[in-house]
């Protein structure tokens, strides 16, 4: 699904790099096609235009990068995407997302010692939701998400959260390619519900389920912005004990989301990275 809204583009590289030598001119134009390529820009034209390069020298370096098996060429539209050597790369999800986590740590800490409830950190990429990191709960009686990460990516406020991060037509082309199924009696199954809930938590900042995935739990999640994909804060605990706690939990996820938001946005600019999704 193209990103109609790119997350970031590198620094100007006349700027930037006119006093380096060719070769390292040359990483530069490469990793800022790798970014094209991210944001949905397949055309030796469109990503001429973005990288501001001559369209013989997008062509030349496209091919150095499809020889690497960075980046590939579909036969037929002759577009270009990003190759297998690039989702081999991303194939642990943990690594190639360990900045993210680290921005995120001390929010995650506060929030456990807070609550002492399981804390998580949840990414969407493509039409997957991710378990990114979690903090379990330190309570005997807790909820147990399971050992595998990947789940529905329209079941639970934290898969709300991140669907909600989508404008209204990626958001609407997701939803018509998710199968929807129900996973407890509490799962909302209805399209135009779950779009019209997604609209609602991108107002209000926050999303609250209740046994959506699991039986019993309740889970609140907050948006976190200026990452390359939807992410999430999410705190998950019995009903029992959050229900009592709820506003005074719903004030602390939503502020730990948003310092986190600030820390991507230091760490981009520190590295030079333009954010756009803010």
């Amino acid at each position: 699904m193209p990103n109609r809204n790119p997350n970031f583009t590198l620094r100007n590289l006349a700027t930037d790099t006119a006093q380096k030598p060719t070769a390292i001119r040359s990483v530069f134009r490469a990793v800022n096609i790798l970014v094209c390529l991210s944001n949905g820009m397949n055309s030796i034209t469109d990503i001429a235009n973005c990288c501001k390069l001559a369209k013989p020298t997008v062509y030349r370096l496209l091919q150095t990068l499809e020889e690497s098996l960075m980046a590939t060429q579909d036969p037929i539209t002759h577009r270009y995407y990003l190759g297998p050597l690039i989702n081999r790369i991303a194939s642990d999800p943990e690594t190639n997302h360990h900045y993210l986590i680290n921005c995120a740590q001390e929010e995650l800490t506060h929030l456990w010692d807070f609550s002492g409830e399981t804390v998580e950190l949840n990414i969407m990429v493509g039409l997957q939701y991710i378990r990114l990191y979690e903090i379990q709960s330190k309570y005997e009686l807790k909820v147990v998400a399971g050992p595998d990460p990947v789940g529905p990516v329209y079941v639970g406020a934290a898969a709300k959260v991140l669907l909600s991060q989508l404008d209204d037509d990626d958001l609407q082309t997701a939803l018509n390619n998710i199968k929807i199924g129900r996973v407890t009696e509490h799962s909302v199954i209805d399209q135009k519900e779950l779009m019209a809930q997604a609209k609602e938590i991108r107002q209000k900042g926050y999303a609250v389920s209740y046994g959506e995935r699991i039986a019993h739990a309740l889970c609140i999640s907050a948006p976190i912005k200026n990452y390359f994909w939807p992410v999430a804060l999410s705190l998950v605990g019995p009903e029992s004990r959050l229900e009592p706690i709820m506003d005074e939990t719903i004030k602390e996820v939503t502020a730990g989301a948003s310092r986190i938001t600030d820390s991507i946005a230091e760490f981009f600019q520190a590295k030079g990275v333009v954010d756009r999704r803010r």
